[in-house]
């Protein structure tokens, strides 16, 4: 029996057939990977957090102007075509004075009834008129200011509704929804009032509301005896705070600076609407009437026929007189109108008659008087003579959605006065 031998192979790391040995991480190097991961997680999520927070900030900064732009695009598109009127209202004219409104010509609606809502309740505005009112606040926030403004504004001009160009009325003013939402039996429309008392939760929900009142007048009704005066209300802005209105008035027969007022800043040292005792400041509550006289104004002036100048051949033009008093019609314009007649015993040819020139308050018209049919007896000459101011300047404070951080624009509209 052959025995045979064994002999013992040694492995060595150098040769392809050795085994590999057993690897892995040791504790401390998973600690060091894990507080790593743990570290980069909370970047992430803080960056993502910032810019949901950043992207949150922009939609509602955005939402906020998309709200200014769409309010004051309004308000720039309809103010800028505020035509003068001595007679603002809707009214039947029955030839007492031509085109223009006399007491109880008022429209009737068999609705409702004279179309005296806008602008000063239950009485007729002749002309466009601004309303300087405030609210105040019961519990005023640190933050936030006690008196707010709440002015509002009614005036004339061509608008559009419902696709069709009317002339029509056109109010902008703060209004609490609350009041629309249980009716407004007042037929106020939910406007504020004067020196009203809110809370600070009740101010953070006002809007900013836009009445358009319009004779109903087309192919259907023209030749019909009821008219009907219609309004279409469309809320413009939401949580709305202040809404503020001033305009240029410059009067360049005194020494004082023009520029942007409010009815209290010009108030001192003259005022137009103190001409006007309905107008004075009662119940917290400024007006400024675009309109010289009126018919419910109590002013009474003087004229003088134009004569003919015997060298030049040349008739004088007609000259009527307001010299007496500080406003001397310092808005008006070249080519503005005015209508000029009288309830006492005189005999002057009532007329509309256009301005050529203003000499301190001495208007020469262009047309003439027929003399030969007016006494030029000076018992006392009223006048209707309305202007639009060049220009306003709108102020809006608006909060975001979530009713914080308020944001005031202002704009300047320019129009055609």
């Amino acid at each position: 029996m052959r025995i045979r031998s064994t002999r013992t192979r040694s492995l060595s790391i150098d040769e392809p057939d050795a085994l590999p040995t057993d690897g892995g991480f040791t504790l401390l190097e998973l600690l060091v990977a894990l507080t790593l991961a743990a570290i980069i997680s909370l970047i992430i999520s803080q960056v993502g957090t910032d810019s949901q927070r950043m992207y949150d900030s922009t939609i509602t900064t955005v939402e906020t102007y998309q709200k200014f732009r769409y309010a004051l695009d309004d308000i720039n598109e309809n103010l800028s075509k505020m035509v003068p009127t001595a007679s603002l209202e809707f009214y039947q004219d029955q030839g007492r004075s031509r085109n223009y409104w006399d007491e109880g010509e008022e429209l009737k609606d068999q609705d409702v009834g004279p179309n005296l809502e806008g602008g000063t309740q239950g009485r007729y505005d002749e002309s466009a008129i601004l309303f300087e009112r405030k609210y105040i606040l019961e519990d005023p926030r640190p933050e936030e200011p006690e008196e707010h403004w709440n002015d509002s504004i009614y005036f004339k001009a061509a608008v559009e509704v419902n696709g069709v160009i009317r002339l029509a009325n056109v109010e902008y003013f703060l209004a609490d929804p609350r009041k629309l939402e249980i009716g407004d039996s007042a037929g106020l429309d939910g406007k504020i009032s004067a020196d009203e008392e809110l809370t600070f939760q009740e101010s953070r929900s006002l809007v900013l509301l836009k009445v358009i009142r319009y004779v109903d007048l087309g192919l259907n009704n023209y030749r019909s005896t009821e008219v009907r005066v219609r309004k279409k209300i469309v809320e413009l802005c939401s949580n709305v705070t202040d809404f503020r209105i001033e305009y240029y008035y410059d009067n360049q027969f005194d020494d004082r600076p023009g520029g942007f007022m409010s009815p209290s800043v010009e108030i001192t040292p003259e005022l137009v609407i103190s001409e006007d005792r309905n107008l004075r400041p009662r119940n917290g509550t400024l007006a400024k009437k675009f309109l010289y006289g009126g018919f419910q104004s109590t002013l009474r002036t003087n004229a003088r026929a134009g004569v003919r100048n015997l060298t030049t051949g040349e008739n004088l033009p007609v000259q009527f007189n307001y010299t007496n008093s500080r406003i001397k019609f310092s808005q008006l314009r070249p080519g503005d109108k005015l209508y000029i007649w009288t309830d006492g015993g005189s005999t002057f040819p009532s007329a509309e008659f256009t301005m050529l020139y203003n000499e301190a308050g001495r208007l020469f018209m262009k047309e003439p008087i027929n003399s030969s049919g007016w006494d030029q007896d000076p018992g006392g000459l009223r006048f209707r003579a309305a202007y639009v101011p060049p220009q306003f300047r709108i102020s809006v404070r608006v909060l975001n959605e979530k009713q914080q951080e308020p944001r005031t624009l202002t704009m300047v509209v320019r129009t055609n006065g």
